[in-house]
Order: C-alpha cells, then structure tokens, then sequence
C-alpha cells in the first residue's frame, strides 16, 4: 500500500513541477515579446542598430 502511495505522490509532484516549469516559460515567452515591443518601440533606430535592447531582471521570479 505504501508503495502506491508513494508513486500516487510521485506523479503528483511530478505533474506539479512540470506545470510549473510550463507555467514559467509562457511568462517568460510573454516578457521577452514584451521587452522586444518596447526595444522596438521605445529605442531610436541607432541605438537599436547598436545592439542595445531593453533587458528585464528574471532573479525575483525564479
């Protein structure tokens, strides 16, 4: 019985940490179009040219 449990557990950890991680890459995938529009938007062409985009900081949503 503990078995079952465990493996019970075990999928739904699993499933937990893979909607999570799915969860994560759709938010990142929106902020890279987001920094991408106001880069396009927001930049003069020549900074553009120069290879300056607007960067965000990830470290507080990991």
């Amino acid at each position: 019985m503990s078995d079952i449990v465990d493996q019970v557990l075990d999928d739904l950890y699993a499933a937990a940490r893979a909607d999570r991680e799915a969860h994560q890459a759709r938010v990142m995938g929106e902020l890279d179009a987001i920094a991408a529009h106001l880069t396009e938007t927001l930049l003069p062409p020549e900074l553009r040219a120069a290879g300056l985009r607007l960067e965000y900081d990830i470290e507080g949503l990991k």
